[in-house]
């Protein structure tokens, strides 16, 4: 009696194990790729076509994020980007798109820095241009003491120094150094090709 019952419990433990194992191999797996070359030392991980996404409490996206390279810091609560498209939503509709070509984000200070060629696009078809900028996650806030080009109804300026909102509505370059209204050209001559 006492082996039929060892017989049919180590039976019962090989069908579980085969089973569980079964159901294991159906998982979806990520997209994740490691870096092979990485350019950043020292990285806890390193992710090769990052993609995050966050959503607000009733479910709306609120901002997406993409990356071809991504290098997570742990110890240091840090994430450095290649390649940034960083979308942002409000009430599940586009605000607008930030792209640059490496960023940092200090995940305590929440605050994303971006260096390289760096473009943002407005729903409102606003757009900023800057060598380097830096953007506040908690008061979405832009702040910028390089070169910045604004683009906004027909009007750009250049300057040095910016201090915006994340969709340009208010704006300010503190060093302007050039304006060019409507949109043309203010050093061609009137009726000159």
């Amino acid at each position: 009696m006492k082996r039929a019952y060892n017989r049919i419990r180590i039976l019962f433990i090989l069908i579980s194990f085969c089973l569980s194992a079964f159901l294991f191999t159906d998982c979806k797996k990520l997209n994740y790729e490691r870096v092979e070359k990485e350019r950043e030392a020292g990285a806890s991980i390193s992710i090769r076509n990052f993609k995050r996404e966050a959503y607000t409490q009733d479910g709306r996206l609120q901002w997406e994020l993409k990356a071809l390279e991504s290098y997570v810091f742990v110890n240091e609560d840090r994430t450095i980007f290649y390649n940034i498209d960083f979308d942002q939503y409000e009430d599940g509709k586009f605000k607008s798109k930030l792209l640059g070509e490496k960023g940092e984000i200090n995940h305590k200070t929440r605050l994303m820095k971006l260096e390289g060629k760096i473009f943002l696009r407005t729903d409102d078809n606003k757009t900023l241009t800057a060598r380097a900028i830096e953007y506040n996650m908690d008061t979405k806030k832009l702040v910028s003491d390089s070169e910045v080009t604004v683009s906004a109804d027909g009007t750009t300026i250049h300057g040095v120094g910016l201090r915006a909102d994340k969709d340009l509505n208010k704006f300010t370059i503190l060093r302007p150094t050039a304006i060019t209204q409507g949109g043309t050209n203010p050093l061609k001559a009137a009726g000159s090709k």
